[in-house]
């Protein structure tokens, strides 16, 4: 229901722009309402639907200070002021790995994690974070899970514990590795503790190293402490922004994953509360907000190696014979890994039949 003396206001303010301001206003795509001098309160309905948001990446990270941010205003904005997003820092209203859990029994009413931390409990998700080498450009990526069938996969599964699956967040990288001694080989691994996941894990075991099992937010104590001696995180803007060059002076490339897959994820009772055309606003918001993050990341992480470079940090790159035993290994893993999971073996077939469609492409063709 409207206010009496908002509307007053409204149509007192709004006679006093002049017809020209207006025109102006269309052409500029300025507000009307602005330029009358009316608060954005005054016309805009009021919060309907008010939600929690809490995020595995926190303060010091752009992903907290700048695109969750402004995935909430564009939700704000799309829906006329009507839904309403405050955002809590890792750990903050429950454990990183018990988000999933927490938007299930709606501690939370939105989750952004990684795909891979569900996986105790959707097997599948350990792939549909990421596969070393399965794709190289963003547009790839983009297509297997929009339209090759990837997320209504991953929906349909998480439907089955009454939650909504908003879509993928599109990360920039995985799987390098910073470190606090030297690595340059695949056998340099031996006798290393590392924080890792997935496929990549198994190639470390496979050399002789152990894995140290920790969310983003405890890798610098990790490294710090000697709890970890190295550590697979992001780009080197996201190993930068968790300031671990502090701590392990050394760099190893190249990212295993072009692009890993964060995620969104809503209880699915408050997405249901929504009426349709607010449903979609949570949905196209989303989809923004996967392709803003890979793209700032991309960006910061070319400006930031100087900077790595000046506090002393060693980049090496692993040697070419290295990275083929990865590729190879990365097969058998994958096949060893995926079990009798009927999830896993449909998201293996949907990502495995996108890399031979864009395989059929021959390179610089």
């Amino acid at each position: 229901m409207t206010n009496p003396v908002d509307d007053k206001r409204l149509m007192a303010s709004l006679k006093a722009v002049k017809r020209r301001h207006i025109v102006q206003a269309a052409v500029t795509g300025a507000s009307v309402f602005a330029l009358a001098g009316v608060p954005e309160p005054a016309r805009a309905q009021r919060a309907q639907f008010r939600f929690r948001l809490q995020s595995f990446l926190g303060p010091g990270n752009f992903e907290w200070e700048d695109i969750v941010p402004r995935f909430i205003k564009r939700v704000r904005d799309m829906s006329g002021g009507r839904i309403e997003i405050q955002a809590f820092p890792p750990g903050a209203l429950i454990p990183t790995f018990e988000m999933l859990d927490g938007v299930i029994n709606r501690v939370v009413d939105i989750g952004y994690g990684a795909q891979v931390y569900w996986r105790g409990r959707f097997p599948m998700t350990l792939f549909t974070w990421g596969i070393p080498f399965a794709f190289e450009r963003i547009d790839q990526y983009d297509y297997l899970w929009h339209e090759a069938g990837l997320n209504k996969l991953v929906s349909d599964a998480f439907a089955t514990v009454g939650v909504k699956f908003l879509g993928p967040v599109y990360s920039d990288e995985w799987g390098s590795t910073m470190s606090r001694r030297e690595i340059r080989r695949l056998t340099d691994f031996r006798g290393l503790k590392v924080r890792s996941f997935g496929i990549a894990a198994e190639i470390w075991k496979s050399f002789g190293a152990s894995i140290v099992t920790v969310p983003g937010e405890e890798i610098y104590t990790a490294l710090a402490t000697g709890v970890a001696d190295a550590a697979n995180w992001g780009s080197p803007f996201g190993f930068a922004q968790l300031k671990l060059q502090e701590v392990a002076k050394f760099y190893l490339g190249p990212p295993l994953i072009w692009a890993d897959m964060e995620d969104s994820f809503m209880n699915m009772a408050a997405f249901n509360s929504l009426p349709a055309d607010l449903q979609e606003v949570m949905l196209t918001a989303q989809r923004v907000w996967a392709l803003e993050r890979y793209t700032r990341a991309a960006i910061e992480s070319a400006k930031v190696v100087a900077t790595m470079k000046q506090q002393g940090v060693t980049f090496n790159t692993m040697v070419p014979e290295d990275l083929e035993t990865m590729k190879r290994l990365t097969v058998e893993f994958t096949d060893r890994l995926a079990g009798n999971d009927r999830g896993t073996a449909q998201a293996l077939k949907i990502i495995r039949d996108t890399q031979a469609a864009f395989a059929q492409r021959p390179p610089g063709i």
